[in-house]
């Protein structure tokens, strides 16, 4: 099966829409492209990565709201502080005694997910911890079905950041960002022409499909380091439990 074929087999949806959202994200658009393919051709890996990624979006909310020492934070102090620094509900909802205990519910489910998420990765996960040579993993869909939850989980917590968040985000991707990407697609790509009108191919892309342009970035990329997958098993690795 080839790379395009691996990943059009499965698209971790909400987690694309966050990239649209997030900017000029690159190692996390690493870690989901990571994902797509895991679960059709490693899906055992598919669980180390589901864990990674809601990490990696605590640690990119805590840092958009100032919080630059996350890193120190082990997993479930990094999730209770995500939730303490987010808003989850509106405000016309935190006002009587029901809705706080709504809330409260909300958190201990998301917890209980997330919480599932990682036993999986214990006991399944390919990257985080050695297991008998002979182990029968799990297969393509346990693995969609974890990367499903993984998905709606990061959409949840970085849509809730957001549309809270006062100001915009700092993070925006610009055209102007990834100037290498735009000087490949321009020379392998005619102008756009309308009338008398010349455009660049890069622009044209970049301001009407964003995420064709980030798609392609990513396999820009991922062609100039070969070595990401290796280096995202070693993320993988030194996480902790």
């Amino acid at each position: 099966m080839s790379d395009d074929a691996a990943t059009s087999a499965f698209k971790m949806y909400g987690a694309r829409e966050v990239l649209g959202l997030a900017g000029n994200a690159s190692h996390m658009e690493q870690q989901i492209r990571a994902i797509e393919r895991a679960v059709t051709e490693a899906p055992n890996l598919a669980f180390d990565l589901a864990r990674t990624l809601i990490e990696t979006i605590c640690k990119t909310i805590l840092i958009d709201r100032g919080q630059d020492d996350c890193d120190r934070l082990g997993f479930k102090d990094l999730l209770q502080s995500t939730y303490r620094t987010i808003q989850l509900v509106p405000d016309k909802k935190t006002n009587s005694l029901i809705s706080q205990d709504a809330l409260e519910r909300l958190v201990e489910h998301l917890d209980s997910t997330i919480q599932g998420i990682s036993d999986l990765r214990h006991i399944e996960g390919l990257a985080s911890h050695g297991k008998d040579a002979y182990f029968t993993p799990f297969e393509q869909i346990q693995a969609e079905f974890v990367a499903r939850a993984a998905d709606a989980i990061v959409s949840f917590l970085y849509k809730s950041h957001r549309h809270y968040l006062s100001g915009p985000s700092t993070r925006a991707i610009t055209y102007d960002d990834n100037p290498e990407l735009n000087e490949y697609i321009d020379t392998n790509n005619d102008p756009v022409c309308i009338f008398d009108l010349r455009y660049s191919p890069s622009e044209v892309l970049f301001n009407v499909d964003l995420e064709a342009y980030r798609d392609l970035l990513a396999d820009y990329r991922q062609e100039e380091a070969p070595d990401t997958d290796s280096e995202q098993v070693s993320v993988n690795n030194g996480i902790e439990d």
